[in-house]
């Protein structure tokens, strides 16, 4: 099976990261920030790796874990959760829904388990190895007043937890439904962490 991403996919990724980024920027710093060129690009390139990294790769994990299984799996913006999330970031709030893999196949129980905590396993690792950076390469950003590795750890850790709301369609209700052990276990690890970072 063809474990790859086809240009229509690659595009909508491209686009959903970089409004992720902008937008995130725009929350944080008010729109503003438009007038500011140098800041808008130093601070949307931070949101660029520490949020657009975490939610591409949360997803695309979910898309080739499906895949393994033999499901065909694909990314799909959603256009009005992108205009929905800009509008949020007007008053500083952010929503991060852009789009999600959609999965064509039914999957098992236990196969839909894992192919949803793939996601937020996926966060972690990438929390782990931002925390790690922020231990033996600290790279403080005056601007933004932070340690960039640890916030980009935060947030990562962040989009784990809230994944993981064992509400439909958030991952945490196929994982809770799958196995409540693997489901607890990994929340109360994922919370940890988060009251930890």
């Amino acid at each position: 099976m063809k474990m790859g991403i086809s240009n229509q996919e690659a595009t909508e990724i491209l686009i959903s990261v970089v409004s992720i980024s902008l937008a995130m920027t725009i929350a944080s710093a008010g729109l503003g920030i438009i007038a500011h060129p140098a800041e808008l690009v130093m601070i949307a390139s931070f949101f660029l790796l520490a949020v657009g990294t975490g939610f591409i790769l949360h997803e695309m994990a979910h898309k080739f874990t499906a895949m393994m299984f033999g499901a065909y799996a694909q990314f799909h913006m959603w256009t009005q959760g992108i205009l929905f999330m800009f509008v949020m970031s007007l008053v500083g709030f952010m929503f991060a829904a852009p789009g999600a893999v959609y999965i064509y196949e039914r999957l098992t129980r236990t196969q839909n388990g894992i192919v949803s905590i793939a996601g937020p396993a996926t966060n972690i690792v990438l929390a782990i190895i931002f925390l790690g950076l922020a231990f033996y390469m600290p790279a403080n950003s005056v601007e933004l007043g932070v340690n960039v590795w640890a916030w980009a750890a935060k947030i990562n850790v962040f989009l784990a937890l809230f994944n993981l709301i064992p509400i439909y369609p958030l991952d945490g209700s196929k994982v809770l439904a799958w196995n409540i052990f693997i489901y607890v276990g990994f929340a109360v690890l994922t919370l940890g962490m988060f009251l930890l970072v």
